[in-house]
């Protein structure tokens, strides 16, 4: 891939049906980051994603759960968001302040359906969002038909990044569409690069033709080039997909098996260089990233024993500071979030997905008032984002 500068403080939310794999992709995700030294399981009871005392009794989320982790040198939130579809509310608050969404999805083609809500929700709002096709090891279809299934339901295109290696009736790797590489996958490692099977070459071609001709419908000069049968380079490939995921013109669609560990790595990278920076976030939200003060987008309130209240937001501009005045209060506490742990920060960046202490008056949730620095500066912006989901916006007061 292409070098690039080292990227702010990003926001992934995680998204999909219940029993799809999301959590347990979180797990995995930690562990490939070393954000973590072992990956927990719903059986065991010690997810860092399902940490309270409802989702392990229940095993499954039952609310947005947050953690932080660096990867390759850049700062990382990620929200696992609740399937069931009574929890709704939640996984769309989260969605509002994320850079892009995982939706991670089974390879049953008759399941598709189930995920309708969610990317009407994503493409009204021009949210970036990437498919996860999970479970490989167990599919009940060729990747060909979930993917014609799942293109029903989206009003994007699905753009395939991958094609699978099968041996018999197991899908034991993957060769990637954009640098043509064959991986084998190692449970719970990283894959191992192979020679393209013979018996994928046909099909890797054709998968890859397919891609660059939906790039295309985005951009005349690439068009022209497929007229001529000249080949693209490598690296120009990767930016058109940059740039049409970060626009919210095409859909990624990445596979794997999290169980297993198997294409959690490719799809952290595909993250890293793809995923565009909170300034998109915060414009979807009526909000100037390069002008005025301090300001935060709140999305989860929390009550935690022996700490009260927490207040969960994503910082869209400027710094906060311990001690600072936001929203009418005095922020009592600024925490770096992962599961259950809670570290604490003296101020957090823009970009930054933070818990703020004891901030008593502030509300997040459908018709909750706005809160800023004052209705009249405030006003253009609060109205941005209540047409879209009622967020709670908090200005910095001044000093």
């Amino acid at each position: 891939m292409p070098e690039r500068r080292a990227a702010g403080p990003r926001c992934a939310a995680l998204i999909g049906p219940y029993s799809s794999g999301k959590t347990t992709l979180l797990e995995n995700i930690l562990h490939a980051s070393g954000a973590t030294q072992r990956r927990g399981t719903v059986k065991e009871g010690n997810l860092v994603g399902d940490s309270s005392a409802e989702s392990r009794h229940r095993q499954m989320s039952t609310e947005v759960n947050v953690a932080s982790a660096d990867f390759m040198g850049e700062a990382w939130t990620f929200l696992d968001c609740p399937g069931s579809i009574e929890l709704l509310q939640e996984t769309y608050n989260a969605l509002m302040v994320a850079d892009v969404a995982v939706l991670v999805v089974e390879p049953v083609p008759d399941r598709a359906r189930a995920i309708a809500p969610l990317l009407k929700f994503l493409d009204e709002r021009e949210i970036p969002h990437m498919i996860f096709v999970n479970k490989l090891d167990h599919a009940s279809a060729p990747v060909r038909q979930v993917l014609e299934a799942l293109q029903t339901v989206s009003e994007r295109p699905l753009v395939l990044r991958q094609v699978p290696i099968v041996a018999g009736d197991q899908v034991t790797g993957y060769v990637d569409l954009v640098s043509e590489r064959a991986y084998s996958y190692k449970p719970g490692q990283a894959s191992d690069l192979i020679a393209v099977p013979d018996a994928e070459k046909d099909s890797e071609k054709d998968a890859r033709q397919k891609l660059l001709e939906a790039l295309a419908d985005f951009d005349d000069g690439l068009l022209e080039k497929l007229l001529e049968d000249t080949v693209p380079p490598t690296g120009d490939i990767y930016a058109h997909l940059t740039k049409n995921l970060q626009n919210d013109r095409i859909v990624p669609v990445f596979m794997g098996a999290v169980e297993k560990g198997s294409g959690v790595r490719r799809l952290l990278k595909a993250l890293r260089h793809e995923t565009p920076e909170v300034r998109s976030a915060a414009a979807r939200l009526g909000v100037d990233a390069a002008r005025g003060e301090a300001l935060a987008q709140v999305f989860k309130s929390q009550h935690v024993p022996h700490s009260g209240k927490l207040t969960f937001v994503r910082v869209l501009r400027g710094e906060l500071a311990d001690g600072a005045a936001m929203g009418g209060e005095r922020i009592g506490g600024i925490f770096r979030v992962t599961g259950a742990q809670h570290a604490k920060l003296p101020k957090a960046q823009a970009g930054m997905v933070v818990a703020l202490g004891r901030m008593e008056s502030i509300k997040t949730g459908p018709g909750a008032d706005p809160i800023g620095q004052g209705a009249g500066r405030h006003g253009r912006i609060a109205e941005a984002a209540e047409a879209r989901l009622w967020p709670n916006v908090v200005g910095r007061e001044p000093e």
